[in-house]
């Protein structure tokens, strides 16, 4: 017959010799082996071998050696553990968990053990001991593409409730570029709107979540206003199956607040007196990277008068932009240079006429300034017909998979 006892936390005491001291990350279980002739159970000379089961999770600065030495493992044992094979146990990190299961023949004298971790997603070892011999096996465990959702409304922020939601920090900064031609993050956004989220991921053969990948299809409710993004053919299209990408970002940097509008009669805040403001303030603290708003070629680098040190990029026969008060450029920018959108080519500063450390934005087209904020800004081509209908399936799979994460969401808050 046999004693089965499972404790969470605290001490194991069985048959008055032993105890086991857990941690409030372990869980033991241990079975008194008894044996069946009463006479050799109740005899002083003859100890039932006791069976535990433990589960722990490493803590910061735990080593495979240490965890075995808390168990209670000898120091052959140990040895003989960490070294059957090297290339299997040095992966440990301070996250991993252990299911361990062990026999002692004697008060704190392991016989036998078994020992299984994962050292990465895709691979399962198993170590085990008998005596002061062990032997090591790794064995591959398969890892599935899947897809997951992430939906949810803003109460805080963007990237706080984003991440609440299930992205990654990545995965929000991704959501965010998606939305940049047509947001204006800094003022546009308010709790109450709305977001939605299909994205790569893979997972293990328990099924849980290793890997997230790309972003596949993103809906943003803003103001009552729905804009989407669905990845086809290597870009990012609206609903109507028009590219996302427009010539030109309607903000280059991030995390920033607009301090001063496009103003042909504003009064200068250094000068004192009214004079034109043909472009967009962006406050922000030194040394902010900048970005290039469009793909196209540099035609200026350098101080600039009032302007300060400053940047000027043609991106078409019909559009440029300008980029003033920068504190420095990037690494290697020089006239003529190509540059891609969202290439960071300076720094923000306060240099030239200023009051502050801020960046000084400019749209100019067909050699006229214009408010960034405002102009519309031209797109991709559009899909032909075969590819229109293969993309409305995709939005069709993407929109289905958002209704049923919004019921289980449903679901769980009514709990």
């Amino acid at each position: 017959m046999a004693l089965r006892r499972t404790l969470a936390i605290g001490g194991l005491i069985c048959s008055g010799y032993l105890a086991v001291n857990l941690a409030s990350t372990e869980q033991a279980i241990a079975t008194l082996r008894i044996p069946s002739d009463a006479k050799a159970a109740n005899s002083a000379q003859t100890l039932p071998q006791l069976e535990i089961q433990r589960t722990i999770v490493m803590k910061r600065g735990d080593t495979l050696a240490s965890t075995l030495k808390k168990a209670g493992f000898s120091p052959e044992q140990i040895t003989a553990m960490t070294i059957s094979t090297p290339s299997v146990t040095k992966p440990i990190t301070h996250k991993t968990e252990m299911k361990l299961t062990y026999t002692e023949s004697a008060p704190y004298q392991i016989q036998t053990a078994s020992l299984t971790y994962r050292p990465k997603p895709e691979e399962e070892v198993t170590l085990k001991l008998n005596g002061t011999q062990a032997t090591a096996k790794a064995v591959a465990k398969p890892l599935v593409e899947s897809n997951g959702t992430a939906v949810g409304e803003i109460h805080d922020s963007l990237y706080q409730d984003a991440t609440e939601a299930g992205l990654s920090p990545a995965q929000v900064m991704q959501f965010m570029n998606l939305f940049a031609w047509d947001l204006d993050y800094t003022r546009d956004i308010h709790p109450g709107d709305t977001f939605k989220v299909l994205y790569e991921k893979t997972v293990n053969d328990k099924g849980v979540t290793v890997k997230t990948g790309k972003i596949l299809a993103a809906e943003f409710t803003v103001g009552g206003e729905t804009r989407s993004a669905y990845y086809y053919g290597g870009e990012y299209l609206n609903e109507k199956g028009e590219s996302k990408k427009k010539l030109l970002l309607r903000t280059p940097l991030e995390f920033t607040r607009i301090s001063s509008n496009f103003n042909l009669h504003r009064k200068h805040p250094v000068l004192g007196f009214t004079r034109a403001h043909k472009g967009t303030d962006f406050a922000a603290p030194t040394g902010t990277p900048v970005k290039a708003s469009g793909d196209g070629k540099v035609v200026y680098v350098g101080p600039h008068g009032g302007h300060g040190n400053f940047v000027k990029i043609e991106h078409n026969g019909t559009y440029s932009t300008a980029y003033a008060h920068l504190s420095r450029f990037a690494k290697g920018l020089k006239v003529g240079a190509r540059v891609k959108q969202g290439q960071v080519i300076a720094f923000v500063g306060s240099t030239g006429v200023s009051s502050g450390p801020h960046l000084h934005y400019e749209v100019i087209k067909n050699g006229t300034h214009v408010d960034a904020m405002r102009t519309d800004l031209p797109t991709g081509s559009p899909l032909s017909k075969k590819q229109l209908a293969e993309f409305k399936r995709h939005v069709s799979n993407a929109q289905t998979a958002w209704n049923a994460a919004f019921m289980q969401n449903r679901q769980m808050a009514s709990r």
